[in-house]
């Protein structure tokens, strides 16, 4: 029997499906932590952008998240968040790349997460709980730097491992 291309439609189309399911598993079923939501869900969405480009693994992570807010609501659905998650799967791209600009890459994932997390989700966050205990919006983005830096370590640290270990044993 001969292995599907990794091209093709079908291969595709199941692919990016596993990715949203894997998403979902590890973003709605097994949360984080209550305090923070710290969570390694870009995992899948990295996988997508690596083997089929930016626009799949942006419409990955937005899809995934539209359906985690309709199957396992956690307050009202923001389709700003969605929208800053869709951002964030733009800056997973496509270069396969090795050695130092591997890390170089995983280093400016980060940074452009760290951005969209402060300020967009921060953003739209405020836009639909307000601030806590009244805060305003810089004063929230304050409260969530700790949160943020910590997805873009986790970012760091993790995109060059999966590219080693995951991405190239699907590509084969």
């Amino acid at each position: 029997m001969q292995r599907n291309n990794v091209y093709s439609r079908s291969y595709k189309l199941v692919l990016v499906a596993l990715m949203i399911a894997m998403t979902l598993i590890i973003n709605r079923v097994f949360p984080a932590t209550p305090v923070y939501h710290i969570s390694v869900d870009f995992i899948p969405v990295f996988i997508v952008a690596v083997i089929f480009g930016p626009l799949w693994s942006a419409l990955t992570y937005a899809l995934a998240d539209a359906i985690g807010a309709i199957l396992f609501p956690v307050g009202p659905f923001n389709p700003g968040i969605t929208f800053t998650l869709f951002l964030l799967g733009l800056a997973f791209y496509k270069k396969d790349l090795s050695g130092k600009l591997l890390w170089l890459r995983s280093l400016l994932a980060a940074a452009i997460s760290l951005l969209i997390k402060l300020l967009g989700t921060t953003y739209f966050l405020y836009l639909t709980f307000g601030g806590p205990n009244g805060m305003g919006y810089f004063a929230y983005v304050i409260s969530r730097i700790p949160n943020c830096v910590i997805f873009a370590a986790l970012v760091f640290v993790l995109l060059p491992i999966i590219q080693r270990v995951i991405v190239v044993r699907i590509i084969k």
